[in-house]
């Protein structure tokens, strides 16, 4: 549902409700995202430049997609606009076109993603 990613190491971390081992029973936010306010780092200094983001929505990504490409079609493009963030594993792209399914980001992918990866549309939280 949420997850946070620190630049400077190459460090993150993905919040669910799967294998919780802390406040198992505080669930509210993963039914409702809209309760994830913000991000901090709560004074620890290695994540101190991290943003969270919130996944919004879900589709997959129906071809493969090289290293280097700044397209990939997806199975359900109607949920992306223009301006949205997406996250392919831990790489963080912005929407700079929607064309039926294929989206367009403004840089291109690091990495090599397959036929069926998950593409979640994410928001930013405040910090």
């Amino acid at each position: 549902v949420a997850f946070a990613c620190q630049s400077q190491a190459g460090m993150s971390v993905i919040y669910t409700q799967t294998d919780c081992t802390n406040d198992c029973d505080n669930l509210q936010w993963v039914t409702n995202p809209e309760l994830i306010a913000n991000a901090s780092s709560e004074g620890v200094v290695k994540w101190a430049d991290s943003k969270c983001y919130v996944q919004s929505a879900l589709s997959s990504a129906v071809g493969a997609v090289d290293a280097g490409s700044t397209s990939l079609q997806v199975q359900d493009g109607s949920i992306f606009s223009v301006g949205d963030g997406i996250r392919v594993f831990t790489e963080l792209k912005t929407v700079t076109q929607v064309s039926g399914g294929r989206l367009v980001v403004a840089t291109p992918f690091a990495g090599v993603h397959r036929a069926g990866d998950k593409v979640l549309k994410t928001r930013a939280s405040p910090q």
